[in-house]
């Protein structure tokens, strides 16, 4: 029984409040060790020292990580409440200055989005936030919205289905398919074709959740789909492919642009009509009024929107 055992106030720690938010986010000791630059070992020795003085386990094992018991969970919320209260107080005084700020923004951005808007958004930022840092964090396969929440990460651009409870959301452009080859593929001398383009090898590049299975889903529809020749997880091997290669890709529009300045390739419209698709910015709605995130929002918008 934790009321046992009275709890000092002056006993927590501030990193024991955070690894208790984190946990009960997380659900894993090691994600939520890795999230607060703890090891693993240290992270779980504090745990240990909370149960200790709560005189309750806190968070048990169970299928697919640790879970919180009935006190874990109103400790853990209050913990959050904590750090939000902390984390509002300390932004309050903080008016947000572009050309001085030494802040290193965090964004979620595919390998596509990449290759077609960093060039802007680096160019941008020398000249308005010259002494800002801008690093692309990995995108998770499951849950990216924990880490936008938590404020490790500001924003995610690009084509998202699972951002919603909690987010806000701009659309900055309509993304379309075209086809691209090596502009002299035999198969495509006069125009694009559905005998053409169904006698072509095509590569696939697959970055699971993206828009792309809808794609192949039209394909089937018209019965022009030939399992591909070949996959990579990313887009970005495949200008090098199609340019030494038969191989026939399906891709954003603007990603076909941008190869088009690095190697010779023929572009154009697909032999059936494929969904266009909006790429919006997402944020999560605790920094809708934080200036710093303000600021790279309206920058994204400025720089990308139609």
């Amino acid at each position: 029984m934790h009321n046992m055992h009275s709890m000092h106030i002056d006993d927590l720690e501030f990193g024991e409040i955070r690894l208790l938010a984190a946990l009960f986010e997380l659900r894993k000791l090691a994600a939520a060790a890795a999230r607060l630059g703890l090891s693993q070992s240290a992270a779980s020795h504090a745990l240990a020292r909370l149960r200790n003085r709560t005189g309750d386990p806190l968070f048990v094992r169970g299928s697919g990580g640790f879970f919180p018991t009935p006190y874990g969970e109103r400790l853990s919320a209050a913990a959050r409440k904590a750090l939000d209260i902390l984390l509002d107080g300390f932004a309050s005084n903080a008016p947000f200055d572009a050309k001085s700020t030494t802040r290193r923004f965090n964004v979620y951005l595919s390998d596509v989005g990449q290759m077609v808007m960093l060039p802007r958004l680096l160019a941008h930022m020398g000249e308005e936030a010259p002494l800002a840092g801008l690093r692309v964090c990995p995108i998770p396969l499951e849950q990216p919205g924990t880490a936008l929440a938590s404020g490790e990460v500001d924003a995610a651009v690009g084509f998202f289905r699972n951002l919603t409870t909690g987010f806000r959301q701009s659309v900055l452009f309509r993304e379309r398919y075209v086809c691209v080859v090596r502009a002299d593929h035999p198969n495509f001398r006069s125009a694009m074709s559905p005998e053409a383009f169904a006698k072509s090898p095509r590569a696939l590049a697959d970055a699971s959740g993206m828009a792309h299975t809808v794609v192949e889903d039209e394909l089937k529809k018209h019965g022009l789909m030939a399992p591909p020749r070949l996959t990579v997880p990313q887009f970005m091997v495949l200008p090098l492919v199609i340019a030494n290669s038969d191989l026939l890709v399906i891709m954003p529009g603007r990603l076909a642009q941008a190869f088009s300045q690095l190697v010779s390739i023929k572009i154009m419209a697909p032999p059936v009509p494929l969904r266009p698709y909006d790429i919006k910015i997402y944020w999560h709605e605790r920094f809708d009024r934080d200036a710093s995130s303000r600021w790279l929002r309206r920058t994204f918008v400025q720089l990308f929107r139609e």
